[in-house]
């Protein structure tokens, strides 16, 4: 996760929020990039299966696999399904910042070869982007305590993710409440996760949480995984993709079904563990308060043809 930055450059990614990310209310142009903000264990790994299912060009850290980071131009190829799921890809990886400044060098925003760019980290994202070629941001965001509570579990057992500290052997066997008294001597990395991601910056007030509902307003469509066919309706709505011929099966497959699940013991809300884990994200608690009302709010963008 981005650690501590310097006022400069949360200066730097509110600017390019402003300037390099499209109006949610504006109308859609030719020369925007639809960005997905891929939240850990909030549904995205189904969102990516989604999409490639749909023969969407997706700019994903897949992207630079078989020596496409090599590349020197840009470029769109296709994974066969030996190697995995098949799909398309750009040789770029917007995952990492190292990956977003050689997108920025590419030119990835004005070639336009991008259907959809996946990215962890959507303030740093922005400077991929231009006034002239803007990102659209949209996300799925999942209450933060059942998240963080997802995400311990999938550390312990997630072997394939050895990538980016994803699997964390050292966590197997722990309970979540000797996880808890490690994250509570060392600070942790349960703490406001979103504000972290959004903002560029770990320590806030309350003006900061309502610069963060700010930029989420305007700038991202938000979906919900708890209403996860809606939410995907509205995202294809939205961009376009609603008559695509493979969506029906495409749902059926990633969206219905499911994918990179990890089914574990809940926490109980009012429990003490979830009271501490409430306690250390109270911020992302009240963010994600405002992003359900704010989902009731979007509906109005898509008139009587969404329901539910």
């Amino acid at each position: 996760h981005p650690s501590a930055t310097t006022a400069t450059t949360t200066k730097t990614s509110s600017f390019a929020f402003e300037k390099n990310v499209g109006t949610l209310a504006d109308p859609l142009k030719e020369t925007d990039t639809p960005v997905y903000w891929h939240i850990p264990k909030a549904s995205g790994s189904s969102m990516k299966a989604y999409y490639a299912c749909m023969d969407l060009v997706l700019a994903t850290q897949s992207g630079i696999t078989q020596n496409h980071d090599q590349d020197e131009k840009l470029l769109v190829w296709k994974r066969s399904i030996e190697d995995g799921l098949p799909a398309k890809y750009v040789n770029v990886d917007a995952t990492t910042e190292e990956g977003i400044a050689r997108a920025k060098t590419l030119g990835l925003a004005k070639s336009g070869l991008a259907d959809v760019v996946f990215t962890p980290i959507p303030a740093v994202a922005t400077d991929m982007f231009d006034p002239k070629h803007h990102a659209r941001f949209f996300a799925l965001f999942r209450h933060p305590i059942e998240r963080a509570v997802s995400l311990f579990y999938y550390h312990q057992v997630a072997e394939w993710e050895k990538a980016g500290h994803v699997y964390r052997p050292e966590l197997a066997g722990m309970t979540i409440e000797e996880w808890l008294l490690r994250q509570r001597r060392g600070g942790g990395d349960v703490k406001n996760f979103l504000m972290t991601i959004i903002l560029n910056k770990n320590q806030f007030t309350s003006k900061d949480l309502e610069k963060a509902k700010e930029i989420i307003r305007t700038k991202f469509l938000v979906g919900l995984s708890s209403k996860m066919e809606e939410s995907v309706d509205r995202f294809d709505t939205y961009f376009g993709w609603a008559d695509n011929e493979k969506r029906p099966v495409c749902q059926e497959e990633a969206i219905k079904s499911g994918f990179n699940r990890n089914s574990h013991p809940p926490v109980e809300e009012g429990s003490e563990t979830w009271n501490v884990l409430a306690d250390y994200m109270s911020y992302d608690l009240q963010l994600y308060d405002y992003i359900v009302q704010l989902y009731e709010e979007q509906r109005e963008l898509f008139g009587a043809t969404m329901v539910g």
